[in-house]
């Protein structure tokens, strides 16, 4: 093979390189004229670079502002998810303040509607409220029934014995009223 064959064949190679090379361009360019809106058909290589270029520009600026208004929604979404969990907190502290405050009121009006709390022995110390057919059953002393006027009776123990008024009227009678108006005969307290 001479020098000049050799020459041709270097030659050739390098337009068919070259041929390849613009193809891959051309074909590049004409798919960023398919992708870039707004393009209007046109076929010219720079116009439809110049288009891409400031497409391109267009897409970074509306990032920029996305990540920026996302953030500033983040950021504003976890002060009110922080605000609602305080409220939600301060909520369930005042609903439990308030459900004990209800426990106790039911509580207290069992104690003194006499009923024991849970089905249980009633609490020691603390009387039943008498129910409307009760007799009314106020403890005075001998010594203020003095005071009244009313007739002075000396027990073998002393002035300061304490009778009720059912007890008064009953000793009158020789009786005891009892809940459901039958009368029984008077039964002393036993003194130590």
């Amino acid at each position: 093979m001479g020098t000049d064959e050799w020459a041709r064949q270097r030659k050739d190679n390098h337009k068919e390189v070259e041929r390849r090379r613009r193809g891959n361009i051309n074909e590049g360019i004409t798919e960023l004229g398919r992708i870039v809106p707004n393009s209007s058909g046109e076929k010219a290589k720079g116009a439809i670079l110049a288009r891409a270029v400031q497409y391109i520009h267009h897409l970074k600026e509306n990032e920029a502002r996305n990540i920026e208004k996302w953030t500033l929604e983040k950021l504003l979404m976890d002060q009110a998810m922080g605000d609602l969990q305080g409220q939600l907190e301060e909520m369930r502290g005042s609903w439990e303040e308030e459900r004990m405050a209800r426990q106790r009121a039911e509580s207290e009006l069992k104690l003194l509607r006499g009923v024991p709390q849970g089905g249980v022995a009633p609490v020691v110390g603390v009387a039943p409220r008498p129910g409307p057919n009760a007799p009314n059953y106020r403890s005075r002393s001998q010594s203020a029934e003095r005071l009244e006027g009313a007739p002075a009776t000396r027990s073998p123990f002393g002035e300061s014995e304490v009778r009720t008024e059912v007890e008064n009227r009953s000793q009158e009678n020789g009786t005891v009223e009892g809940d459901g108006g039958d009368e029984r005969p008077v039964k002393r307290p036993r003194v130590e």
